[in-house]
């Protein structure tokens, strides 16, 4: 069965409900959750597996997931869950912002209102992190360079597999298609939240 999502005119007024593959093709406006580990001065990211639907074997930020047409906001812990294995507490979470992103692709128009938040972990929580198989694995990244990454003042970025310690380089074009706008919102929003 088809996930069913809300619906939204552009200026987050509520239009109805319709399925996650309807939305998708006629490029509905939808709300997403999404949320960023951070431990200190690192954030974590995801690579996503390439047994997901959409956007496989890109790298995105730690935990990211549609809200579903009976949710709200607090539900997406849920997604935290899922994807993570860990249960946390809606209250645990601080709100990074609501930013407005539309990517194209050729099978999709993706078009949300991606609510933002991030989670200060801990080395035990990182240890006891299980992902699903919709994760192949965590990176750890300075946040430094991951600012410098998102204001254009690096091409690539730098980051470390959770488990292995290996490093990994990557793009812009290795990310999920966001805007411009978003990198810079989330770059310098998270980079001068303290």
């Amino acid at each position: 069965m088809s996930e069913l999502l809300n619906v939204y005119y552009k200026n987050r007024k509520l239009k109805g409900v319709d399925s996650r593959q309807k939305i998708h093709q006629q490029g509905e406006w939808h709300e997403t959750f999404q949320c960023i580990f951070t431990q200190g001065d690192n954030i974590f990211l995801q690579k996503r597996s390439s047994n997901v639907k959409d956007y496989k074997g890109m790298i995105d930020v730690t935990v990211g997931g549609h809200l579903l047409n009976n949710e709200t906001v607090d539900n997406g812990t849920r997604e935290i869950e899922e994807e993570m294995g860990l249960q946390v507490g809606f209250e645990s979470l601080s709100f990074l912002c609501t930013l407005p992103e539309e990517m194209t692709s050729d099978d999709m128009i993706d078009r949300e209102f991606i609510n933002i938040y991030t989670l200060e972990v801990s080395e035990e929580d990182v240890s006891s992190i299980q992902h699903d198989i919709e994760v192949e694995y965590l990176l750890k990244i300075n946040l430094e360079d991951f600012y410098n990454f998102c204001i254009n003042n690096a091409e690539n970025c730098r980051g470390y597999k959770v488990i292995s310690e290996e490093e990994i380089t990557f793009t812009k074009s290795d990310f999920l298609p966001y805007s411009n706008a978003y990198f810079m919102c989330i770059g310098a929003l998270l980079y001068y939240r303290k």
